[in-house]
């Protein structure tokens, strides 16, 4: 009994002072108390990143389908060039001659009615895309129309009011040829 009673006199050494593990706990404790807030810091940062990196994305798929587009009313523009011959340069007395040579004239007044036609249906003002027109409609060889056509291209999504710039100055070329069966 003796010996309790001196353990209860001095205290267990238990008791007394903290374990090891209660010492880390509370270090661990204050530590993450000090560092409150940084996990939603870290969270509002990657979905800023995430939000950015999805609009840029979206810009740049824009931009490339306004080069498609483009792409596909040039193609439209050679073939219209292409095919603006006079019908009397095929046959001459009945009998089938070589086509009559394309000249640089004709390429580009049936280049600028076709993208007119194109304008009225509204494919030159899909998406971002403004401004087009025939920067060039030649023939070369006078059997081969080539129309290159430029325009603008605004994306949609980019903020800009806080870029310096305006969009994106895009250009595609179309070619066609002439050809006679046998």
């Amino acid at each position: 009994m003796r010996h309790n009673n001196a353990r209860a006199a001095t205290g267990s050494p238990a008791l007394s002072a903290p374990a090891p593990w209660r010492r880390r706990l509370r270090a661990l404790r204050r530590r993450c108390a000090a560092e409150d807030g940084q996990a939603m810091l870290l969270g509002i940062g990657m979905i800023a990143v995430v939000l950015a990196l999805i609009l840029g994305i979206a810009s740049v798929t824009s931009v490339y389908l306004d080069v498609k587009r483009l792409t596909a009313m040039a193609d439209s523009a050679a073939v219209a060039g292409a095919g603006n011959t006079a019908p009397g340069g095929y046959y001459a007395g009945g009998l089938p001659a070589a086509p009559v040579a394309m000249d640089d004239a004709s390429v580009r007044s049936a280049a600028v009615d076709d993208l007119a036609s194109q304008a009225e249906l509204g494919v030159a003002s899909a998406g971002g895309l403004s401004d087009v027109g025939v920067s060039d409609a030649h023939a070369e060889d006078g059997r081969i129309a080539v129309v290159t056509l430029s325009g603008h291209s605004r994306p949609p999504v980019l903020p800009w009011g806080l870029l310096p710039f305006e969009g994106f100055d895009i250009s595609a070329t179309g070619s066609a040829r002439t050809t006679t069966g046998p």
